[in-house]
């Protein structure tokens, strides 16, 4: 007999018996279901089984997106999905488990200006019979890795101080992004690339001699749509309109001069060094957060400064160290005492993007043997200070790659000779063993800055003199640094030294998009 037949002859028993009898048939009705229930789960669940979930599906991911998520609909053999997965292009990883979620971590970040597949033609749920063909409904996801892309300031012509974009992804691309009645000073992109901050001076200020710098953004023109967990870090409350050169005031020149100024890693965040017009003593940092009225941040004067990964702390120069310094105001108290300082290190470049190693200069004040000599060390959150490099002229500038396992130096050294000279390298250093790679050396007093891509995979150089970089023959060249040449080599962080290839554009300070 059916379960729908017995069903139906216990409604007709309710029909005909009394109120009396209810109870016994709700008894009775009660063991029929309870058996029903147990033939179903004895049976099994014969649905296909698929992939629920992937995380990157059809979104822009960049090199902070470390690890894709792939949901399953029940518990899975493990190896029987590792065996099948495939990634075209091939992306190195390291897969882990955790019930129904598989986690796919990248070893290496991931490179710009792809697009990638990911399959599964085949796999088993851990309750499935091996004997039996696998019951599995085929996989495939698309995503791609966010434009390769920089911005530099130019330097002549119709790009004379202006921000300009060039996009590799679209066959080098070139775009002015801001108007030619203004003068770009500094700028910085945003995490996402869709917009850039900026300071710049109206072009007829620089006959009058005015110096009025204003903090704007721009648009970009690039609209990534990156993974959930990292559009919910920073994408703005309001978003800026994606078309490129869409110009939005963030903050005047009117009773203060804004200065320097730091954006932190989540985009939500602004410090600019500011003095009054009036008041020359008014002279200090002030924090813009979005969506909020600018205000001084009460410390102690100080000089350089670099808004943490955190986004909650700034290491600035104070005296004759750096001052770890919160952003935000502590309940009763009118002024910001530092959360720690360093009274060695009179100058930070960077960060690891983990916020536990800090690349800091040591001018060797204290040490009479070293006293014109400049360090670079690595100071990290545990009080830990290991020295890098000794030079006997200056350090320039250091960045971290985004893997956190090599680290890029901009340093000199004084030329024997009567005259003082200085003669600059780009180093790479790999932090596991402390390594160092010359990988450029530039002729003497050249005037060098660099940005490391965010794959990792090449360095932008900039140079101000003419043959700085041999067969140069121009001033203000930007040139393309390779950093690899095998994947080997990517892999286990060992750059090489390559020649620099010329790019067609000519400009300053050139910054890769993150």
């Amino acid at each position: 007999m059916s379960f729908r037949q017995s069903f139906r002859q216990i409604q007709a028993a309710i029909a005909t018996l009394g109120h009396n009898a209810l109870d016994r048939v709700a008894l009775a009705l009660s063991s029929v279901l309870a058996v029903a229930a147990a033939a179903l789960i004895l049976s099994g669940d014969h649905a296909i089984t698929r992939v629920q979930e992937f995380s990157w599906e059809a979104r822009a991911v960049g090199a902070e997106n470390t690890a894709f998520l792939m949901t399953f609909n029940r518990p899975m053999n493990p190896e029987s999905v590792t065996t099948n997965l495939r990634i075209t292009p091939p992306l190195p990883g390291k897969v882990s488990w955790s019930g129904r979620r598989m986690v796919y971590t990248l070893t290496a970040p991931i490179p710009y200006g792809e697009t990638f597949a990911v399959s599964i033609d085949q796999a088993r749920d851990r309750l499935s019979d091996a004997a039996e063909p696998a019951r599995f409904e085929p996989f495939v996801g698309q995503f791609h890795s966010r434009d390769r892309a920089f911005a530099y300031i130019g330097v002549e012509g119709e790009e004379a101080g202006r921000l300009v974009l060039v996009n590799f992804s679209q066959d080098g691309k070139k775009t002015l992004l801001t108007p030619s009645d203004q003068r770009v000073l500094d700028f910085q992109p945003y995490p996402l690339g869709d917009r850039i901050l900026f300071s710049a001076i109206p072009t007829a200020d620089l006959t009058t001699g005015n110096f009025n710098p204003v903090l704007y953004s721009v648009a970009t023109g690039l609209a990534p749509t990156p993974p959930d967990d990292f559009s919910r870090a920073v994408l703005p409350t309001s978003r800026q309109p994606d078309v490129a050169g869409v110009l939005t005031p963030i903050l005047p020149s009117d009773d203060y001069q804004n200065l320097a100024f730091d954006l932190s890693a989540n985009g939500r965040t602004i410090v600019v060094q500011r003095v009054s017009r009036t008041d020359p003593a008014d002279f200090g940092p002030w924090v813009l957060t979005e969506g909020e009225d600018p205000i001084p941040l009460e410390t102690e004067p100080g000089g350089e400064f670099l808004i943490a990964p955190d986004s909650q702390t700034l290491l600035m120069l104070q005296g004759q160290g750096t001052a770890v310094i919160p952003l935000e105001a502590v309940a009763g108290e009118d002024q910001r005492e530092p959360l720690d300082f360093l009274p060695e290190y009179g100058r930070v470049f960077d960060v690891t993007s983990n916020g536990t190693t800090a690349a800091m200069v040591d001018f060797n004040q204290n040490n009479p043997e070293r006293r014109f000599t400049e360090s670079l060390m690595l100071v990290t959150n545990q009080g830990e200070e290991t020295e890098l490099l000794n030079v006997s002229g200056s350090i320039n500038g250091a960045q971290f790659d985004t893997s956190n396992q090599l680290l890029f130096v901009l340093a000199s050294q004084v030329l024997p000779g009567e005259n003082y000279v200085e003669q600059a390298s780009l180093l790479a250093v790999r932090l596991a063993d402390r390594e160092i790679e010359p990988l450029v050396t530039f002729s003497p007093q050249a005037q060098v800055s660099f940005s490391v891509a965010p794959d990792g995979l090449a360095i932008l150089i900039s140079t101000t003199n003419e043959g700085a970089i041999a067969d140069a023959t121009t001033a203000d060249p930007i040139w393309l640094l390779p950093l690899y040449t095998t994947a080997e080599e990517r892999l286990n962080a060992r750059p090489v030294a390559l020649s620099p290839e010329p790019l067609p554009y000519r400009g300053l300070q050139p910054t890769w998009l993150p």
